[in-house]
C-alpha cells in the first residue's frame, strides 16, 4: 500500500462532489478528506491506475491531479491527524 493524495476540480454537471466523495471512498480501505477538495487515499496500486479509475466518473471539464507521497507536514487537516500521521509513518 501506499499513500495518494487526490485533488480535483469539478467544473461541470456531472459528477456532484457527492459522488466524487462515494467514488473516492470505495477504492481505498483507509482514506480521508485532508482539505474540500483533498483526499488522502492509502491505496494498492499505482497513480496511473488510480487516476484512471477516478477519471472514468469525470466530465472532460474537470481536472484532477494524483500524487503518490511518501512524507508529509501540516498544521490542521479534516481528516484525523493520528490515522494520517499513522499512514506516513508506516510509509518511512
Amino acid at each position: 500500500m501506499a499513500n495518494f493524495i487526490v485533488t480535483y476540480d469539478l467544473n461541470g454537471p456531472n459528477p456532484s462532489h457527492k459522488q466524487m466523495d462515494e467514488a473516492v471512498s470505495r477504492v481505498a480501505a483507509k482514506y480521508g478528506r485532508v482539505l474540500e477538495t483533498v483526499w488522502w487515499l492509502d491505496y494498492s496500486g499505482t497513480s496511473v491506475g488510480l487516476r484512471d479509475h477516478l477519471q472514468s466518473i469525470l466530465g472532460a471539464e474537470d481536472l484532477l491531479l494524483v500524487i503518490e507521497c511518501k512524507s508529509a507536514a501540516w498544521t490542521k487537516l479534516l481528516v484525523d491527524s493520528q490515522t494520517f500521521k499513522d499512514a506516513f509513518n508506516k510509509a518511512a
